[in-house]
């Protein structure tokens, strides 16, 4: 019976959000980015001096970039057996990538696996048709749209998404947010809680029949519990996503966390028109911000988690805001990678809220049953 709930959740993890090949790999040794793959892991060739915390990123991107899960290449429950073809062809291709990018782009992350497999497990040699109308092949090309002279100023946009939550004021008084809601994922539905502290410290409790599953960030490190699996410390690029979502403040702190705010454009988001702004800071992937250009709100976010073979990205879009304490909030959001999506409806908010400090701390390693019990 546990098995059974155990695979049933895992089926609706894999199959309606970005953690499929995480549950996998949570089996593996803790990472740390101050160790090489090869000292945390067995048997590995081509990656052994990348930081062991990106291997399994790499992995992930590999999901990606090629439309495939783990087992296509690893055998299951035993990734360091060598026993099939393409994890042989994937050492090849990710060698050949290297030099590609080593001899003509001065060792720049340009070329990536899904330069060529567009999510295909095989590279795409032809070109495809794409499925809308398309130019005639003697029309000239089109020229690219420059972009509008019209843009507003970076600090002009945040100032209007300030305003739009509630004033600096309102936003600076909410010192903590307890939500309670539903986590979606394919077709199933959980009860969630969201607890968010300053500062910058935030808990996510999934209750599944009879285990939860458990991501929390004390403000300086994390962890993530999954159920029938062991604790695993969360990566760099976990941690930093966390810190970002955990900032009760975060509009009032955008210019002190990046260290450049650039307006990028304009674009449709659905049917909304939004202004694009770009957060760079020295050494890490941009943040992509996207701001109802009528509202001044939220929309949209992209972020990009670094690997040793190519950035994965992750966008999460909101809706459905609601004043909680003074401050409109997103009731509705919804996350989603290459991989798969889920999304989360908040019911109940309460700001402000009395909430215990071991709600951050480390959660405790249950025991996985046996079973040959």
């Amino acid at each position: 019976m546990k098995a059974r709930f155990r695979k049933r959740i895992t089926l609706v993890l894999c199959g309606g959000i970005l953690l499929g090949s995480t549950l996998v790999f949570g089996q593996l040794p803790a990472t740390s980015p101050d160790k090489k793959s090869s000292e945390v892991f067995k048997n590995v060739q081509v990656l052994k001096d990348v930081p062991s915390d990106q291997l399994v990123p790499s992995m992930q991107f590999i999901t990606s970039a090629l439309g495939v899960q783990c087992e296509y290449c690893h055998v299951e429950k035993a990734f360091d057996k060598d026993d099939k073809k393409p994890k042989q062809t994937a050492r090849k291709m990710i060698h050949m990538m290297f030099a590609i990018n080593t001899s003509n782009f001065e060792g720049h992350q340009v070329v990536t696996c899904y330069s060529c497999h567009r999510g295909s497990p095989k590279p795409l040699a032809i070109p495809m048709i794409a499925e809308s109308q398309t130019r005639l092949l003697n029309e000239p090309a089109r020229e690219p749209q420059p972009t509008s002279p019209n843009l507003p100023k970076a600090d002009e946009v945040v100032q209007k998404y300030i305003a739009a939550l509630g004033g600096t004021t309102a936003i600076s008084k909410l010192t903590s947010l307890q939500e309670q809601g539903t986590f979606e994922a394919g077709s199933r539905q959980f009860p969630v809680e969201v607890s968010k502290k300053d500062p910058a410290r935030i808990a996510t409790i999934t209750h599944f029949p009879g285990a939860d599953n458990i991501t929390a960030f004390d403000g300086t490190s994390g962890w993530i519990l999954f159920p029938g699996r062991p604790l695993r410390a969360m990566t760099a690029a976990d941690a930093d996503a966390n810190r970002l979502d955990a900032d009760l403040h975060l509009p009032l702190d955008l210019g002190k966390v990046f260290a450049e705010l650039q307006v990028e454009s304009t674009v449709k988001v659905g049917n909304q028109d939004a202004v694009v702004l770009s957060g760079r800071r020295p050494g890490q992937p941009p943040v992509e911000m996207y701001f109802d250009a009528q509202t001044g709100l939220l929309i949209r976010t992209v972020r990009y988690s670094p690997s040793a073979l190519g950035l994965n990205p992750t966008q999460t879009d909101y809706s459905d805001y609601r004043e909680v304490g003074g401050v409109k909030t997103p009731f509705h959001w919804v996350s989603a990678t290459p991989t798969g999506r889920f999304s989360v409806q908040i019911a109940t908010a309460q700001p402000n809220a009395s909430i215990r400090d071991d709600v951050f701390s480390k959660p405790p390693a249950p025991s996985v049953p046996n079973e040959g019990k």
